[in-house]
């Protein structure tokens, strides 16, 4: 359906006036900014064919090449969408600058943007400063779904490099199951071990789906390695019987 086509109290700008610009779909956000569209394409099909070549979250990255690319898109629209999505990179700076990730609920907002469309298992390593500020974030990406190759020296050969006080670490069960695997526990406690004999506070694990999260150091396995041995047993247990336990 075309803009002209809607009633005008339910045309994209009429409704963000009305109800605020988070009512508005994707589709209609990038309409508001692309103004218009063509003889041959009308703007919400222009909107969907940008978002068909990057995902919202991805936006922000797409150059003025592939804009171009899109039917519709000349030189001034291409420009002002840059424009747009290079304003929205340098607020996500300044607002990361004063981020402090002291709580999982912190950090599970912090990397929402970058898990809650996912299918497939990625990483995440979150550098701190001293006040708990994040330094750098890496991405780490699976070749299937349920696994990523993940190189513990890399992630530490990358917290030294930035001189890094502590490492979070994230990473999300696409199937909504955010209880650790006795290999999660098994591997935190490796990599906590090491990094912490680098001097480099490894601070919270968190696995995290796009509804909820699961806090290693919320639910007391990085307190005491005691505590971890014991649980780490009987998740092997668990394992070996098919079964699946909380130790909340």
């Amino acid at each position: 359906m075309k803009v002209k086509d809607l009633k005008k109290s339910d045309r994209p700008r009429e409704r963000l006036i009305r109800e605020g610009s988070a009512a508005l779909s994707d589709v209609e956000l990038l309409a508001i900014l692309l103004g218009s569209g063509t003889k041959n394409k009308d703007v919400f099909m222009i909107a969907t064919e940008i978002l068909k070549k990057s995902s919202i979250q991805d936006l922000k990255n797409l150059s003025y090449q592939k804009l171009s690319t899109i039917e519709g898109i000349k030189q001034a629209k291409a420009s002002l969408l840059m424009a747009c999505f290079e304003i929205a990179k340098r607020s996500n700076r300044m607002e990361d600058k004063k981020l402090s990730l002291d709580t999982p609920d912190k950090i599970y907002s912090f990397v929402y943007a970058d898990i809650y469309l996912l299918s497939y298992e990625i990483v995440i390593s979150i550098y701190v400063d001293c006040k708990l500020r994040p330094i750098k974030k890496k991405i780490y990406t699976s070749e299937g779904a349920h696994s990523v190759s993940l190189t513990t020296k890399g992630i530490l050969a990358d917290a030294l490099e930035v001189k890094a006080y502590g490492l979070l670490l994230v990473h999300n069960h696409p199937s909504g199951e955010i209880e650790p695997s006795y290999e999660d526990i098994e591997s935190t406690m490796r990599l906590k071990e090491l990094s912490n004999a680098l001097e480099v506070f490894f601070l919270d694990h968190l696995i995290v789906s796009s509804k909820n999260y699961f806090s290693f150091l919320e639910n007391g396995l990085l307190n005491e390695e005691v505590e971890y041995s014991r649980m780490g047993e009987n998740y092997e247990k668990d394992f070996q019987m098919g079964k699946s336990r909380s130790y909340h």
